[in-house]
C-alpha cells in the first residue's frame, strides 16, 4: 500500500514538473508593438519603420496600456519584425562598426494606476514604483527580421529609478552578418513582460496587472547619447516639433507680433 502511494506521489510530481515545463517552453507569438505608438508619433514611426536615410532626430514613443498577466504562462511578447536597418542615420553610413545605434528604452507609465503599484513601489523617493516594471524587458536582433518563437530576445530588463530611461543601445551591426561578407538588412526589436528567465516579480509567478509603462525607439549616430537623460533627441520631441511648439508658444505670449 506505502509502495503504491510512493509511486503515486511521484507520478504526479513527474507530471506536475512536466506540465511546468511545457508551459515554461510554450512558444510565446509576437503582438505588433506599433499597435501602441503615441499618435503624435505616428508620423515619426513611418519614417522610423521606412529604412534607408534617415535623421538622427527621429525618436518615436509607444504607450504599453495596462495589462492582465495570467498566472499561467504569464509571458507578453511586443515586437517590429522585418525592420529595416538604415543605410545611414544622420551623416553616418551605418556599414561599419560604431557609426549607428539603436535606442530602446523604457519607463514608468505616466497614467500607471495606484491600484497597481501601491504594492510594489518602494519607499524610497528615488526609486519610486520602479520595483513595478522590473520584469518589463527589451532586446534586439540585427541578424534576421525575425527570430523563433521560444527565443525572447532579452538585453536590459528593470529601471533603477521612477524617473530614468531603462535603456539597451546596442551596434547595428552587431550580430549583423550571416556569412562571410553577406550582412542581413533586416532586424527584431522585442519588449518581454515576464520573459521567464527568472522572474522576480509577484505578476509573473501568481498573475496580476502590469502597470502601464511608455517605451521609446530612436536610431541614433552619437554613442554618447546613449547616456543621456532623457536618451532621446530634445526629450522626446523631433526638431521640428520642438520649432513648432516653439511658434505656438510665441504666437500665444505675442511674440510673433
Amino acid at each position: 500500500m506505502r509502495v503504491l502511494l510512493c509511486t503515486q506521489i511521484t507520478q504526479s510530481l513527474f507530471l506536475l514538473a512536466a506540465s511546468q515545463s511545457a508551459i515554461a517552453t510554450t512558444p510565446v507569438p509576437c503582438a505588433p508593438l506599433i499597435d501602441y505608438v503615441e499618435p503624435m508619433y505616428q508620423n515619426n514611426l513611418d519614417i522610423f519603420l521606412g529604412g534607408g536615410e534617415i535623421s538622427d532626430d527621429v525618436p518615436v514613443f509607444f504607450d504599453i496600456p495596462r495589462m492582465e498577466i495570467p498566472a499561467i504562462s504569464p509571458q507578453i511578447k511586443l515586437c517590429i519584425e522585418d525592420l529595416p536597418i538604415p543605410t545611414s542615420v544622420g551623416e553616418s553610413e551605418c556599414n561599419d562598426w560604431n557609426k549607428c545605434w539603436l535606442v530602446i528604452g523604457r519607463h514608468t507609465g505616466p497614467n500607471a494606476k495606484s491600484e497597481d503599484t501601491k504594492n510594489c513601489a518602494s519607499s524610497d523617493d528615488y526609486r519610486g514604483t520602479s520595483p513595478c516594471y522590473a520584469c518589463t524587458c527589451s532586446g534586439s536582433y540585427f541578424g534576421s527580421g525575425s527570430v523563433p518563437s521560444d527565443e525572447p530576445l532579452i538585453s536590459g530588463c528593470g529601471l533603477s529609478s521612477q524617473q530614468a530611461w531603462g535603456v539597451s543601445c546596442p551596434d547595428v551591426n552587431n550580430g549583423r552578418m550571416t556569412s562571410m561578407n553577406t550582412y542581413s538588412n533586416f532586424s527584431t526589436v522585442q519588449i518581454n513582460i515576464c520573459d521567464g528567465s527568472g522572474d522576480v516579480c509577484e505578476i509573473c509567478q501568481g498573475g496580476g496587472y502590469q502597470p502601464q509603462f511608455r517605451v521609446g525607439l530612436q536610431w541614433i549616430s552619437e554613442s554618447e547619447q546613449c547616456f543621456d537623460e532623457p536618451p532621446f533627441t530634445n526629450n522626446g520631441y523631433s526638431t521640428k516639433q520642438v520649432m513648432l511648439m516653439q511658434a505656438v508658444l510665441m504666437l500665444a505670449t505675442g511674440y510673433l507680433w
